[in-house]
């Protein structure tokens, strides 16, 4: 086994918990601007010092409510201002809360309330109280729902988030002091549910030491300097999202909230905002270098570079294509940093590999992109390539974290991150946790420097018939990486040779040909996705190469491929060979119909 020691973790003599190092920042910034929140097309601005009172105030209210410390509170909703004091409340008084996003159905929110027996829920708006006040039947453990917002007065059967907060304010003051004197490190802080192999939600309990440990990663606290500004432009439901807003808490770092996150990217927010740093999943990453390169000269200064950069790399550049080259990139960085707003230091990313492509473009502009690796049981980020842009690649462990590759290729991690175990779940926690070791399920290998490169998945892998192994989720992956590739399900268990099924991009292709996207046929179509599947090809050993195609007319539907709150693809391999039994076995026919290559 390789194993990488993690060192002592190092607690800041700030704070015990998140609670009290957040109104120790209250105490030290004051009237320093602390949130932007996006409403419509202007920004509203919090101070330290007003956010914190509208926390503490929460906080009293709850305990004025008769709460008690471990009772689990659930917060469904979308970015938000009392989102954000709900959370920060529930995490300093001792409240287990449940964050839970308002997409899930109703029958699986069923679970996850009933399961955690949530005392109370903070729900969005009118609507959702509707939704919630069905439900309430089948949740004995519920007798108290908060509507954060739409609340001038109370609703029926709900407590305005105002009144919750004239209820706090006319409490004492000095009871707050008492309260985060009471939480200790090794109480329960939050359960974030997954969705576990059956179906069933799992609760992953993290412990107000494991959300410290994650933000300091073993070190002191370093108070932000005035001028940072980290741009949240995740849904707060997203564990990475989140995990941005609560760093801001601890470190005194000042944070924007962009609403409509992950269905619309707004260049013109983005620039207008001028953030120092942001945190972002691939896909919203390419949204954002899509919206760049469509701006002025930006595609045609791109294509440019990539020729003389591969160029470069293969037989090297003459002197007038070198100082082309460095016109080019100059150019370039200017317009990018400018869609920026000027002021990016850095792009963290996580939740998928970032695509090679968009790694080379950002190298070349002078951004660095921060591929981070963790599961929620580790608090999403165990480690982080700070200083690393090799594909592939995704850094190396925090000082606070072990990470350990076992005999059969498996990750496992050990340090205060890790989770306890799952909630009301001791068999679930059996199977995956043992001597305090985590066992992540996905595949990896140390390279010689100590960083980690992610294989694939233990349990989703594909046996060739000459006996080697296939990891389709990986290979997948780069496929929907690619431009003209909109989804892609990969086959070859127990087959002769690795084949896809492939929703093609049309409306991207179209463009590209500069056709109408009613007049594409499908050799047109497969045509250019061949070109980006030899790319894919180039990179896979003999036995994983892509041999034929079928196109798929539609998106597969969400039972064959799912995309989780916590955005992890998820296929139903044995749905796949139900469903399309017809295509695959016309692509393994002597005579198939599948694009071959």
């Amino acid at each position: 086994m390789n194993t990488i020691p993690a060192a002592r973790t190092i607690f800041s003599s700030q704070g015990r918990h998140i609670g009290q190092c957040f109104f120790k920042r209250v105490d030290e910034l004051g009237d320093r601007p602390f949130i932007k929140l996006q409403k419509g097309d202007r920004f509203e601005t919090v101070s330290w010092r007003d956010f914190g009172a509208l926390v503490q105030n929460l906080v009293l209210a709850l305990y004025g409510l008769g709460f008690v410390p471990g009772e689990p509170v659930a917060i469904i909703g979308e970015n938000s201002l009392p989102w954000l004091c709900a959370d920060l409340a529930t995490l300093a008084g001792g409240l287990p809360n449940v964050v839970v996003s308002p997409a899930l159905s109703d029958g699986m929110l069923l679970k996850v309330l009933g399961h955690s027996q949530c005392r109370a829920v903070f729900v969005q708006n009118a609507v959702a109280v509707g939704r919630l006040l069905n439900l309430r039947g089948q949740l004995p453990s519920l007798s108290q729902v908060f509507v954060m917002e739409d609340s001038d007065g109370d609703l029926p059967g709900a407590i305005s988030f105002n009144k919750l907060i004239e209820r706090g304010n006319a409490a004492d003051p000095k009871r707050l002091g008492e309260i985060l004197e009471s939480v200790h490190p090794n109480d329960l802080a939050t359960i974030m549910y997954t969705s576990g192999s059956t179906g069933e939600p799992k609760g992953v309990m993290r412990t107000q030491d494991n959300l410290l440990s994650n933000i300091t990663n073993g070190s002191e606290i370093t108070v932000a300097k005035a001028d940072e500004l980290f741009l949240v432009v995740l849904s707060l439901n997203h564990l990475l999202g989140r995990f941005g807003f609560l760093k801001s808490a601890v470190t005194g770092r000042s944070t924007a909230i962009i609403a409509a996150t992950e269905l619309e990217m707004d260049l013109k927010v983005v620039e207008a905002l001028a953030g120092t740093a942001m945190a972002l999943v691939p896909r919203v990453m390419e949204r954002i270098w899509k919206g760049i390169l469509d701006r002025e000269r930006n595609r045609q200064l791109w294509e440019e570079i990539e020729i003389l950069d591969h160029k470069k790399g293969k037989q090297g550049l003459s002197q007038a294509e070198r100082e082309k080259f460095d016109d080019s990139c100059g150019r370039l960085k200017e317009a990018v940093r400018k869609a920026f707003g000027g002021r990016i230091k850095y792009i963290s990313y996580s939740g998928a590999a970032m695509p090679p492509r968009i790694m080379r473009f950002f190298e070349l502009v002078g951004i660095p992109l921060i591929g981070s690796y963790g599961s929620t049981e580790c608090g999403g980020v165990t480690l982080c390539g700070i200083g690393e842009n090799r594909p592939g690649n995704l850094g190396k462990p925090f000082p606070n974290v072990e990470v350990r590759v076992a005999a059969d290729g498996e990750i496992l991690v050990r340090g205060p991150t890790v989770s306890p175990g799952y909630f009301h779940n001791p068999e679930a926690t059996r199977e995956v946790f043992e001597d305090g070791w985590f066992h992540t399920g996905d595949l990896g290998a140390l390279d010689p420097d100590g960083s980690l490169r992610i294989i694939g998945r233990k349990k989703d892998v594909f046996y060739c018939s000459e006996g080697s192994n296939i990891y389709p989720s990986f290979i997948e992956l780069q496929l929907e990486n690619e431009p003209y590739i909109r989804q892609a399900v990969l086959l070859g268990d127990h087959r002769p040779f690795t084949a896809a099924l492939i929703v093609p991009d049309r409306r991207v292709i179209a463009a590209a040909l500069a056709r109408d996207e009613a007049a594409l046929g499908n050799d047109a179509i497969e045509r250019l996705l061949w070109r980006q599947i030899d790319i894919v090809n180039e990179h896979l050993e003999h036995y994983e190469k892509i041999r034929k195609i079928a196109l798929m007319p539609e998106d597969f539907p969400t039972e064959v491929r799912s995309v989780n709150v916590f955005q992890k693809v998820k296929i139903d391999r044995q749905l796949v060979a139900e469903r399309y039994r017809r295509e695959i076995d016309e692509i393994y026919s002597s005579i198939g119909s599948g694009a071959e290559h």
